[in-house]
């Protein structure tokens, strides 16, 4: 039976894997750069985890905090450390370990360590596209509708999970 590995935050020198990742599992119009993942771990380190097998990320969730309660176009850029609200901006699982089961161990792995080391955050969110909600919704989140952040050809959907 294989491990699911060890969940941890990544280092500055995981990140171009992480990048890797996320250019394999998003298209290239809603992929980040690794400049903005670079952005990300240097500035909310905390919120940029890694699944790993045997030394090898295998997928990652990253985000960063904000001073409004849902994810918008500033929050995709932005990193407001005194924010209680927490944006998942990233969930990309190497396309071999896919319906393994990590996406789903990582967002519950967020959602369960974010209150411990970050008791002002009160809400968790993302956007998705429609196909990807049953795993959110699995996670705990609720579909909120449809978000206001446009990017790429497919439209995005709000979920959210609260705290409080």
């Amino acid at each position: 039976m294989q491990t699911k590995g060890e969940i941890h935050t990544l280092a500055r020198g995981e990140v171009a894997a992480a990048w890797a990742l996320e250019v394999a599992g998003y298209p290239a119009e809603e992929a980040a750069s690794l400049e903005t993942l670079e952005y990300r771990q240097r500035e909310a380190g905390e919120l940029f985890l890694g699944n790993f097998i045997n030394g090898k990320l295998i997928g990652f969730i990253c985000g960063t905090r904000s001073v409004v309660d849902h994810l918008t176009a500033r929050s995709i850029e932005v990193h407001e450390p005194t924010g209680t609200t927490v944006c998942i901006h990233s969930l990309c699982v190497d396309p071999v370990q896919r319906r393994h089961g990590i996406a789903l161990r990582l967002l519950r792995h967020l959602v369960e360590t974010v209150p411990r080391a970050h008791p002002t955050v009160r809400r968790i969110c993302l956007i998705s596209h429609q196909h990807l909600l049953p795993l959110y919704t699995k996670a705990g989140f609720t579909v909120l509708g449809p978000s206001s952040v446009t990017y790429g050809p497919d439209p995005w959907y709000e979920c959210a999970i609260d705290l409080s």
